[in-house]
């Protein structure tokens, strides 16, 4: 079983404390001999103040010992403690009684003695911080029966009114004790409650975390499928439709099976542009790198310059806070609807505008070209029924109005829940 050792901070504190303890003790044992000067009665009967403060010094050596600084056990530590205290109580013992022999010649020897208690204190402080309230008990009665036995011995000398007193002032230091050390004991406590309460947040976060991340690399991959099932896989699947029928008629009707070759060529060309362009807008690295709305303004601008027709724009700063999700969705509309202004409108003015609410996110992409009739188109185009589905994944609704020489009006509505 492995030995529990004490931090080698808390040992640097306690070295501290020692040290107080030692210049204080020595201060109320010698200042008033450089005023004074001592004599060999004084020198003899400060005997003991100068043993503790040597059995202190070599204290305060051993915890400096590097080696012994590091491997100090939970056990160790506590004997430390109780040593420390006793010679406390020696020295204060002591003293008390040589200031009773000389209290008539020096009467200002009395108020040297008040650092008992505090000196005390400092080990019940490393007592309720590192150990249990039942050693704090344990402690406080420890300093009563040390402090008190004494002095019911010596009732014949001292008289039974100044051992009653001293006793009773006993009984109200370790109560003292008790109340210090309670107090310092719970709010360790709730200290450690709090840490590992902290631990094991910072645990679930990093799980979810994790979680997190392969949920991204989940949506991801659906999102590079969706992209290469709306180009590459309607593209092959039409060719492969087309191919089978011009081999039908390759020998009947070579005209018409020429004819659908020609127009297999052509989709194999669109479908080849239209994967493209989605390897491409697979990377956004515009979306990545300048925000939505700048993506937007850019992608804009250059099919305008290209196209030879103005573009505006009428866009929140807001829509650059949006999830990657919905920013993505909102992009790839765009870049359809200006790639489809660019090469079929003959438009002049596009007009891109983006409005946010509590409720839902409203986008409207509306150019004067020559529009399209909806019924002569045999079936939707390719990327048109991927904006249609990327919206509709977003539980939005994408509606496409469009009349012959009256321009196209595109108007998308996305939920603000998916934020």
């Amino acid at each position: 079983m492995a030995v529990e050792r004490i931090d080698t901070r808390v040992v640097q504190l306690l070295r501290w404390a020692i040290l107080i303890q030692i210049l204080f003790l020595a201060l109320s044992t010698f200042s008033p001999r450089l005023t004074r000067g001592a004599g060999r009665q004084d020198i003899r009967s400060d005997f003991w103040s100068i043993i503790a403060i040597s059995l202190m010094l070599v204290l305060l050596f051993v915890l400096s010992l590097e080696k012994i600084e590091k491997n100090i056990s939970k056990r160790d530590f506590l004997v430390i403690l109780y040593s420390l205290s006793v010679i406390t109580i020696i020295s204060r013992y002591f003293f008390s009684i040589n200031f009773l022999q000389r209290s008539m010649q020096m009467p200002r020897s009395a108020f040297f003695r008040w650092d008992a208690i505090f000196f005390l204190i400092i080990p019940l402080v490393f007592l309720a911080w590192q150990y249990s309230m039942r050693e704090v008990v344990i402690y406080s009665i420890f300093i009563l029966v040390v402090e008190t036995v004494p002095i019911l011995l010596n009732i014949p000398n001292s008289g039974f009114f100044f051992a009653a007193a001293t006793s009773l002032a006993g009984f109200a230091r370790s109560g003292l004790f008790l109340i210090v050390g309670w107090i310092e004991n719970r709010l360790v406590e709730m200290q450690r409650s709090q840490q590992e309460q902290l631990v094991e947040a910072n645990r679930k976060l990093r799980k979810y975390t994790i979680t997190s991340e392969k949920l991204a690399q989940t949506q991801e991959r659906n999102r590079i499928a969706r992209e290469l099932h709306d180009t590459l896989a309607h593209t092959l699947s039409s060719i492969s439709v087309q191919l089978e029928a011009t081999k039908a008629l390759f020998d009947q009707r070579p005209e018409q099976a020429k004819e659908m070759l020609s127009q297999t060529l052509e989709n194999a060309k669109n479908g080849l542009s239209e994967t493209r362009r989605a390897l491409v807008d697979l990377r956004a690295s515009e979306l990545e790198t300048l925000g939505l709305s700048q993506a937007i303004r850019a992608t804009a601008e250059s099919a305008a310059e290209q196209g030879g027709f103005e573009a505006e724009f009428d866009l929140e700063q807001e829509i650059d806070l949006l999830p990657e999700n919905t920013a993505h969705t909102l992009y790839r509309t765009v870049q359809e609807a200006v790639e489809n202004t660019l090469r079929h409108a003959n438009a002049e003015i596009m007009d891109i505008r983006i409005r946010t609410n509590e409720d839902f996110i409203e986008m409207e992409i509306e150019d004067d070209g020559e529009g399209f009739d909806h019924a002569n188109l045999a079936k939707e185009h390719l990327g048109i029924r991927g904006m249609r589905e990327r919206v509709e994944m977003l539980g939005g609704q994408i509606i496409i109005q469009s009349t012959p020489g009256k321009g196209t009006r595109i108007f998308v509505t996305i939920p603000r829940e998916n934020d």
